[in-house]
């Protein structure tokens, strides 16, 4: 097995863990139930439980308005891509807890106000998590994979491409923090000339 897989199953280990401990309370009932909701490849906690089985993810091409990530608007060509996704754990109510992505993708970023462009690699993994109601709580990549940071975020606005492990947290009201970053940070709208970053 790759070194890099090891320490990718590492940490989903323990950021599963984590997220038992930090967002469960503290009671025997409660606890069976996390354990029971949680699926390791290999069979390893959730009672032998085993993850869903891949499907594909189809990659979009999009343009976010000027303001949004970049002071122009930006937009998101694919080039190639082969992602996946699988379900790792699913709440009680049968709703999606904790999502993994992986799988090549290689995209264009466009500045469209002036057609100049830059190519990027975005087929790393990641770990997405689900708030009961379905809404976004946490997304840990590794990376490299891309990520937006809007006005009103905890985090200098921009698209980035994340390479390494970040782990950002989405609000309730939908404010994105980089709570952790271990790796680069690649800024497409300066490499696309964005003046006011």
């Amino acid at each position: 097995m790759r070194l890099g897989k090891i320490v990718t199953w590492s940490l989903l280990g323990t950021l599963m863990v984590s997220t038992a401990l930090v967002t469960t309370p503290a009671s025997p009932a409660v606890a069976r139930d996390v354990g029971a909701e949680v699926a390791l490849p290999g069979g390893r906690g959730g009672e032998g439980l085993r993850p869903e089985p891949w499907r594909p993810s189809i990659q979009e091409e999009w343009t976010g308005p000027a303001g949004r990530y970049c002071s122009f608007p930006l937009q998101v060509r694919v080039v190639s891509q082969d992602v996946r996704v699988r379900v790792l754990a699913r709440y009680a109510t049968g709703a999606v807890r904790l999502e993994e992505y992986a799988g090549p993708l290689t995209v264009d970023f466009v500045n469209a106000d002036t057609g100049q462009a830059v190519r990027r690699d975005a087929g790393g993994s990641g770990l997405l998590e689900y708030r009961p109601d379905g809404g976004w709580l946490r997304y840990t990549i590794f990376g490299p994979a891309g990520f937006g940071f809007r006005p009103g975020d905890h985090h200098q606005r921009g698209y980035y491409i994340l390479d390494g492990l970040h782990v950002i947290s989405i609000d309730p009201a939908g404010t994105r923090t980089l709570t952790l970053s271990i790796g680069r940070q690649d800024n497409v709208c300066v490499a696309l000339g964005d003046p006011t970053i």
